[in-house]
């Protein structure tokens, strides 16, 4: 027996043997499971966060809305007959007006001395009594922007949109005008 025989003899072997690691694709299996625990982990939490937002969604949008208005266009109406719009079909109603192009008559509400109250620079160009929200609380849809309506209707874009309460202008709220302020934002115009 050579030198080099007794070092790799079987005690060498069985005392200071490591135990081995399998590994797939060069990274360690303990490393592999983790990796694809904690991926899963965060799939099932995405996948919770994605239901919870369309299934709140879904419910605000149907929370107060008469179906059977008999209107045509698919928007929901109160019982007071005004259209029931909420953060998620805001943008629906918006292309709705600028499609149809009305405008309702204003009663009593300002929308002039809104506007300057709101801080609102762009010319209003279209405006509709609405039903915001789930609570059913009665307000004004302003659709304003830089451009006017046909070039609107015409080549679509981007259109500001902001509802207020009809308060809205009467200077009820000089001290803090955003009190008068229930949604604003902006939303996308397809063309016609």
């Amino acid at each position: 027996m050579t030198p080099r025989d007794v070092r790799r003899g079987p005690a060498r072997r069985a005392g200071t043997r490591r135990p081995r690691i399998r590994s797939v694709l060069g990274i360690p299996l303990p490393m592999m499971i983790l990796a694809l625990i904690i991926a899963a982990l965060l799939g099932v939490q995405l996948a919770t966060a994605l239901e919870q937002s369309t299934t709140s969604a879904s419910h605000m949008t149907g929370a107060s809305v008469d179906s059977g208005s008999g209107t045509g266009t698919g928007t929901g109406k109160n019982s007071a007959g005004l259209t029931v719009v909420t953060e998620a079909s805001v943008g629906t109603e918006v292309q709705r007006l600028v499609d149809t192009g009305t405008i309702q008559p204003m009663t009593s509400f300002d929308a002039a001395q809104c506007q300057q109250e709101q801080g609102i620079a762009e010319s209003i160009l279209i405006m509709e009594e609405v039903s915001w929200g789930g609570e059913d609380t009665t307000g004004w849809l302003l659709v304003h922007g830089p451009v006017d309506r046909e070039t609107l209707r015409a080549n679509g874009g981007i259109i500001s949109a902001t509802v207020v309460l009809p308060a809205c202008g009467t200077g009820a709220h000089d001290e803090d005008p955003g009190q008068d302020r229930l949604w604003a934002g902006h939303v996308m115009i397809g063309s016609l």
